[in-house]
């Protein structure tokens, strides 16, 4: 009897935990993609040039500053916008940490931990196969710097202001300027380029205008994990279309890599 009284308040206290963390994504999340959100564990929107606001952003303390951050439209406009809700007890059963309180600090350290990036892999629309992503992966300590330096991932990421190296598997190297905003639940990190990015000799991305917007909120029992890269793509036939097929595959990495941090 004893054992049966405590597995029902077991029962009772996973469910209450359940109903609050989905409860409190309820809030954060519109309304008109949360029901496929806690279904699938995902959304995915790819914008048409008319239709550029971020819609799947959850309402974040750093909304107001996403929104400003946005990259100017001169030329072929891209917006692509994925939200994750990712449960912890399944980011701990399949991590080989023993960390069992997962929280933002967490996902702090993983944003900093550019080191980690080596090897991940992608889908190459192009070859049809996985393909390691980037063969080089580093903080540097500037942005005309190819020379690795040390990960800088403890403490708070507030405010902080890093540079890392990417030799990406189509682009080549590519260096990035890494910014970073941090609250007790909330973190917010920004890739922008700051090497043009193309294919070939051709330039598709000026410097400054690829910005990458991830934001992590913590809700409880799971993270809400925010993706969009934001550009001004060169309007070149053939070019355009592959550097936005690219940077789609790229972001499916991006949470790959993140999941398996933990």
């Amino acid at each position: 009897m004893k054992k049966l009284f405590s597995f029902l308040i077991a029962s009772i206290l996973f469910v209450s935990s359940v109903f609050a963390d989905q409860s409190e994504i309820k809030k954060l999340v519109n309304s008109k993609y949360y029901d496929e959100l806690v279904k699938n564990g995902s959304v995915k929107i790819f914008h048409k040039t008319n239709e550029m606001d971020l819609v799947l952003l959850p309402s974040s303390v750093y909304k107001s500053k996403i929104n400003a951050g946005r990259v100017k439209k001169t030329n072929k406009a891209f917006l692509f916008e994925s939200l994750f809700y990712l449960k912890k007890a399944d980011l701990i059963k399949s991590s080989n940490s023993n960390d069992k309180d997962l929280n933002i600090s967490d996902a702090s350290r993983i944003m900093r931990s550019i080191s980690s990036m080596q090897g991940i892999t992608y889908y190459s629309n192009s070859k049809k196969k996985d393909r390691i992503l980037y063969d080089k992966a580093y903080t540097i300590s500037d942005p005309s710097s190819k020379t690795a330096v040390p990960d800088k991932n403890t403490g708070s990421a507030d405010g902080k202001e890093l540079y890392c190296l990417l030799n990406d598997a189509s682009f080549g190297i590519t260096r990035y300027k890494l910014n970073y905003s941090q609250c007790e639940k909330e973190l917010y990190t920004t890739f922008t380029t700051t090497d043009a990015f193309g294919v070939g000799l051709i330039t598709g991305i000026k410097p400054g205008d690829l910005r990458i917007n991830i934001l992590v909120i913590d809700c409880g029992d799971s993270f809400l994990l925010y993706l969009a890269p934001d550009a001004n793509c060169i309007d070149f036939p053939g070019i355009d279309k592959k550097i936005q097929d690219s940077l789609i595959a790229r972001m499916d990495s991006i949470y790959k890599w993140f999941i398996k941090q933990f």
